[in-house]
């Protein structure tokens, strides 16, 4: 879990695609679907290494975290996908370029961004998770070897 100001994120695609729900946004969908295993993961896991978020280091605030966002969209969607992910991850990686695009450091700040996924669709829902799980089994955690930082107790 990385905490923005106290609040808990869990996995990024499904965080940012969330946003999108309370958005709008731009679209992904023009984005190459030829990318090399390497060039795609590295884009994916740019979001972290840019922030150079680490052990005791302190956490970016929202707006360098929004900004941070959307130059990681377009790094992603210059990019673009590998030839062999599903229909429903690139649709997933859509909503997630779509997403991080929007977010905005009022979405960042907000007590509650769980209540951004509730106006989701279910299938926007699946096509994220089936997005973020391709990631995962295709890079590994989007986290690499950083540390997350512990999260208080909400007290």
């Amino acid at each position: 879990y990385i905490s923005v100001t106290g609040v808990q994120t869990c996995a990024l695609p499904i965080f940012v695609s969330a946003a999108t729900a309370a958005c709008g946004g731009g679209s992904g969908s023009g984005a190459p679907e030829s990318a090399s295993k390497d060039d795609f993961c590295s884009a994916q896991q740019s979001l972290f290494t840019s922030l150079d978020i680490g052990d005791g280091t302190e956490l970016p605030s929202e707006k360098d975290l929004a900004d941070a966002m959307h130059t990681w969209a377009d790094k992603i969607e210059e990019v673009g996908t590998p030839e062999n992910i599903s229909d429903d991850a690139r649709k997933g990686f859509e909503e997630t370029v779509k997403a991080a695009h929007d977010v905005s450091e009022a979405d960042l700040k907000s007590p509650d961004l769980d209540s951004l996924e509730a106006d989701m669709s279910d299938e926007a829902k699946k096509q994220v998770e089936a997005f973020s799980s391709y990631v995962n089994d295709t890079c590994g955690s989007m986290f690499g070897d950083l540390e997350t930082p512990e999260v208080p107790e909400a007290g």
